[in-house]
């Protein structure tokens, strides 16, 4: 597949001084069966599983035995598209610490700026290349030409391979992808898909807004199911209101990825939950009203050919029962 021949183009042109008698040896055929509905099933787990270990072979050989530079670490620009929404700070600050105390142990994968002469442009080790210039050091680099098709590839499958990105990173770096008018094949390949759950990463991302997305950020413990009702949720009307009003609150800002994702989908959830309804009966069995809580609203409706007075009644009544109800709210 295509997948397979950018990812032999770079090893056979580009890395012929690494592979040696003492490389890795050849993986055993498939053993899965090749009939049916299971048969297919087995090919594709079969193809995703043989593009994860292609990756890992990738990378070993492109970082172990290729001819490393030192460069500025200002000189290299990123990716012209972003596979992360955001970065845990426990993260960022371990890796920042680790470099500090041992160095760079493995380097970014960057190419020659395909537009500005002089510069790069990196594949994959934004955060590597953030800590370094953090700490104002030389950044360690292998230098490869590739096409952009190869360079999304190396950039997704290093991060697939090592299950880096949620499933919400995956879905916008497919579609960021799609909108830059990358194939399917290429997509695929990137991030170690078949066609059918392709498919589901770019339909579930199209059917979220953007700017909620991006306020909720990765959200790494929120599978595809949970994103896929959050986007069925966000059909009801006014639900839109009702999670950018989540959003702009402080308290959301102070949340984790996780926590946020629960706060919108809590509050859509309970707004979209169905209405519950309650009948009010009085000591003689006569269904004197109806109590329907739907939306954040609770209703009374008084059945007036029961009693065509009771409603007027509790209307005028109503001032009097919130003072009553203030007060013993400030008592308690």
């Amino acid at each position: 597949m295509a997948r397979k021949n950018l990812l032999l183009g770079l090893d056979e042109e580009e890395l012929t001084a690494v592979n040696s008698e003492n490389g890795p040896a050849p993986r055993p055929p498939p053993t899965l069966g090749t009939r049916g509905a299971v048969g297919a099933m087995g090919r594709s787990l079969e193809r995703i599983s043989a593009d994860i270990d292609a990756a890992k072979a990738l990378e070993q050989r492109l970082l172990s035995g290729a001819n490393v530079v030192e460069i500025d670490a200002s000189l290299v620009d990123a990716s012209f598209v972003t596979d992360r929404l955001d970065e845990s700070e426990a993260d960022c600050t371990s890796l920042l610490s680790s470099i500090r105390t041992h160095g760079q142990q493995v380097p970014i994968l960057v190419r020659p700026h395909p537009e500005v002469s002089g510069r790069y442009q990196i594949a994959y080790g934004h955060r590597r290349l953030r800590a370094l210039r953090e700490l104002g050091q030389r950044v360690k680099a292998v230098v490869r030409s590739l096409s952009d098709d190869e360079l999304v590839i190396a950039q997704g499958q290093e991060n697939s391979a090592r299950r880096d990105l949620s499933f919400i990173e995956r879905a916008s770096f497919s579609v960021s992808l799609e909108d830059r008018g990358f194939g399917r094949e290429t997509i695929m390949a990137a991030l170690a898909v078949d066609k059918t759950e392709l498919s589901r990463l770019i339909s579930c991302r199209k059917a979220l807004p953007d700017e909620l997305v991006k306020a909720i950020g990765a959200a790494p413990k929120a599978g595809r199911r949970r994103w896929m009702d959050l986007a069925e949720h966000l059909k009801a009307p006014r639900a839109s209101k009702l999670w950018a009003r989540i959003c702009c609150e402080a308290e959301f800002a102070q949340l984790d990825s996780d926590s946020r994702f629960a706060a919108v989908f809590s509050a859509l959830a309970t707004k979209n939950s169905p209405a519950k309804t309650t009948s009010w009966i009085d000591h003689e069995g006569r269904k004197i009203a109806r109590v329907d809580e739907d939306s954040g609203w609770l209703r009374i409706n008084v059945d007036k050919s029961v009693d065509a007075e009771f409603g007027a009644y509790v209307v005028a009544q109503l001032p009097a029962l919130l003072k009553a109800f203030q007060v013993a709210q400030r008592d308690d």
